[in-house]
């Protein structure tokens, strides 16, 4: 599948979401919904976005490899399906805006698709509360077990906030990267917070990729909703194991984890999290992360450790 210009999605019942492989000069990409029935796959549903452009990226993610990552997810129940199309371009804020603009390339957004008995349709066009040009939001996305709460990643977002519900009006740090969370009551969605790191770090520091630290770039949600684990592969702290010096900005590109959690409404940060051993430059940990169901166990991948050999 490399080097293939279309990209898809395809959901099998309530088992497994497998996502096509993406190669470069991505146009609009579809996704499939197919169940498992006798132990055959039959499609049921072919989804689009309401408002296909070219080279949106429409479920095909917008990671460091072009990989169709993680820019869908689904529900538990299989009722609730997020899509991510990372380039999408318009300027829209919030839910449901003006989705024929094309004044913001690469803003991002995320569609959401419930199914009512056996018909798919969209009831959601989900944007940043915040845009900004390359921001890639909807590169990651990722929904509780009951499809009410949704995690969105814009790994390239620029602003130098820290923690929960900070400045979003600031773009000083390019790439610094956000995590936006959204939940749904009835068929009304709405943000609840917007997650930065609590070191966000500082323009231009030399960081293996870009100025910023790309908090995003990986992300995980429990079952429940209130567990949100996050990767930020540019971190650069040489700090070792659970909530050490995060000022510290010695080990270039070395990678961090965070761990978020939610008590009545409210989102706090409960733990920074490092490699076990003193990071080397481009570890890239957090390069891939997941937490368990219940919230209680985490897994964080380091991808350059020792020298590209990879790591968990």
């Amino acid at each position: 599948m490399k080097g293939t210009k279309r990209s898809a999605v395809i959901l099998v019942a309530l088992v497994a979401v497998f996502l096509g492989a993406v190669g470069y000069g991505q146009s609009q990409s579809p996704a499939s919904s197919a169940a498992a029935g006798s132990g055959q796959l039959r499609q049921v549903a072919y989804l689009k976005a309401s408002n296909p452009t070219e080279d949106a990226n429409f479920g095909s993610g917008g990671t460091l490899t072009g990989n169709a990552g993680n820019s869908a997810a689904i529900s538990g129940d299989g009722n609730t399906i997020a899509i991510g199309a990372p380039h999408e371009s318009s300027s829209a804020k919030g839910i449901n805006g003006n989705q024929n603009d094309h004044s913001l390339f690469a803003s991002g957004a995320v569609y959401v698709f419930r199914r009512t008995g056996n018909t798919w349709a969209q009831q959601a066009y989900v944007k940043a509360s915040n845009p900004g040009q390359d921001d890639n939001f909807g590169s990651t996305v990722a929904l509780s077990s009951d499809g009410n709460t949704m995690a969105v990643a814009a790994y390239y977002e620029s602003s130098a906030a820290t923690g929960i519900n900070g400045n979003q009006n600031d773009r000083s740090i390019p790439q610094a990267g956000a995590v936006y969370v959204f939940t749904r009551t009835g068929n009304t969605w709405s943000q609840q917070a917007y997650v930065k790191a609590s070191n966000t770090g500082k323009a231009g520091g030399g960081d293996a990729f870009s100025d910023g630290d790309q908090f995003g770039y990986s992300m995980s949600l429990s079952d429940d909703g209130n567990t949100l684990a996050v990767g930020a592969i540019g971190e650069d702290s040489a700090a070792t194991g659970i909530n050490g010096d995060q000022a510290d900005d010695s080990a270039m590109g070395s990678g961090a984890a965070y761990v978020f959690t939610r008590r009545g409404g409210a989102w706090s940060q409960q733990a920074y999290v490092k490699s076990s051993k003193t990071p080397p430059n481009a570890a890239l940990f957090g390069y891939s992360i997941g937490v368990s169901g219940n919230g209680n166990t985490l897994v964080v991948g380091e991808y350059d450790a020792d020298r590209g050999k990879g790591a968990l």
